[in-house]
């Protein structure tokens, strides 16, 4: 039964296969998010067929959701179709008269382009300083990265320094964006930054890191010179993928107790130790599992009714001055009912939870909110929200607020609390820092 439902899974590639080439960007809405469902979704449903590959699930509660036939089938029969609905909301055709987006001028002489270099410089310079605040705040930079399976604790009650350190980030991208019209590569030396940037701004995650590389890598292929396959498939481009892939499941292995130290004594040991596979990589990076944990769950308890996204309103109130206030993110809750928790009904104070999170994303909030006729809207919306930020990127020129934006859009947005306070974050702090470095800024078409 689970290898005839699985075929379902390969329809949207084969979709794709066939249809691919009526969308000549590789950077469109179509192309990325068909590229990120056969990484994060096709694969692991196609992996999970097998019973075995559950075998490593830690909590009961998950693994026996994936394990479950039915549940399994009925998780890949709404995620296909999902996918399907994402599509045809990213082709609504969209009519807006007041774009709300900046436009940063484009300018392409040498002071500009130092002007951009320099107050990159200084950004960093700022967020490196909210980063060594933060680890001071948490113990030291040893203890916090040799105990970062509790990073979700450590840091959530950062309040203003959590809104600083993501300026490591924009000086990185300002500092990319100043070689416009320059035609120069990316150095090593920028390589390296980009990296560490992605870690201290992401404390010890990999999507900050992987989100920031994507950013840069886009703002030069569409500012810049454009990135020719040809020359990804060169030695040291091959080799900086297999350092990046090597770091991601290094890092995923630090959550472990005493694996820190174990690195330290040897980490060629370590590494070789650790690595189990592209696959298994990519099967263990997958939220696979825990939207089938929602289908389970959602067969015996009632739906949220979006009570869950009750934590929006309250987000922006620092935990320091509403110590009582729901977590922002609604991951919060599934954690804890695979904990084994049993009173869980949203809105909770984010103090009476178990502390952690495993993410929710479109599906699992739209459909543990309102069940199949929410995930139906979600998805559609969720397309619609692709296309729109996409047709703000082009029609600005691919300034640098756009570009970063519509990246932050594609690779992270989701229909939940988490992922929607997420990027209005972004969206308010880089329009802020974008349009004061910019001599004329122009909001709702309109110059101010």
């Amino acid at each position: 039964m689970r290898e005839i439902v699985c075929i379902l899974a390969l329809l949207p590639f084969i979709t794709w296969i066939l249809t691919h080439k009526r969308s000549k960007d590789i950077a469109a809405p179509y192309n990325l998010y068909t590229l990120l469902y056969i990484l994060n979704i096709m694969l692991p449903v196609i992996l999970y067929m097998n019973s075995d590959a559950s075998k490593n699930i830690r909590l009961d509660f998950i693994r026996e959701a994936v394990l479950n036939n039915f549940t399994y089938s009925s998780y890949i029969i709404l995620q296909t179709l999902s996918y399907y609905l994402v599509i045809f909301g990213a082709k609504i055709k969209i009519k807006n008269k007041t774009p709300i987006m900046t436009n940063i001028e484009e300018e392409t002489d040498k002071s500009i382009q130092e002007k951009y270099k320099y107050i990159g410089i200084i950004m960093w310079i700022i967020g490196a300083i909210a980063f060594f605040r933060i680890m001071h705040r948490v113990g030291g930079i040893y203890f916090f990265f040799t105990n970062l399976k509790y990073r979700a604790s450590l840091t959530r009650d950062l309040d203003v320094l959590s809104w600083i350190l993501p300026f490591v980030n924009y000086g990185v991208l300002f500092i990319v964006y100043s070689y416009k019209g320059t035609n120069k590569s990316l150095n090593i030396k920028l390589i390296i930054l980009i990296v560490v940037s992605g870690i201290m701004s992401g404390l010890g995650g990999r999507k900050a890191l992987l989100i920031l590389l994507i950013e840069s890598l886009l703002l030069y292929h569409y500012c810049v010179k454009k990135i020719e396959i040809k020359r990804i498939l060169k030695f040291r481009y091959i080799s900086g993928i297999l350092i990046l892939y090597l770091f991601f499941i290094v890092m995923s292995k630090f959550r472990t107790d005493g694996a820190f130290e174990s690195f330290l004594e040897n980490p060629f040991v370590f590494v070789m130790e650790t690595n189990g596979g592209i696959l298994s990589t990519i099967k263990n990076e997958s939220y696979v599992r825990y939207y089938i944990a929602i289908v389970e769950y959602f067969k015996t308890h009632d739906f949220w009714m979006g009570r869950t996204f009750l934590g929006l309103i309250t987000a922006f109130i620092p935990s320091s001055l509403f110590p009582a206030k729901p977590p922002v993110d609604d991951g919060t809750y599934l954690y804890s009912i695979a904990n084994g928790r049993t009173d869980i009904i949203p809105p909770m104070p984010f103090n009476k939870l178990n502390g952690s999170s495993y993410p929710l994303e479109t599906f699992g909030s739209m459909y543990g909110n309102f069940g199949i006729i929410g995930l139906v809207v979600g998805m559609i919306l969720l397309g619609v929200v692709y296309k729109y930020f996409y047709k703000k990127m082009i029609g600005s020129s691919y300034s640098l607020f756009s570009v970063v934006i519509y990246t932050q859009v594609i690779f992270t947005f989701q229909l939940s609390t988490l992922r929607i306070f997420q990027l209005l974050e972004v969206i308010v702090v880089f329009w802020f820092v974008t349009s004061m470095c910019d001599k004329k800024f122009k909001f709702g078409g309109k110059e101010t």
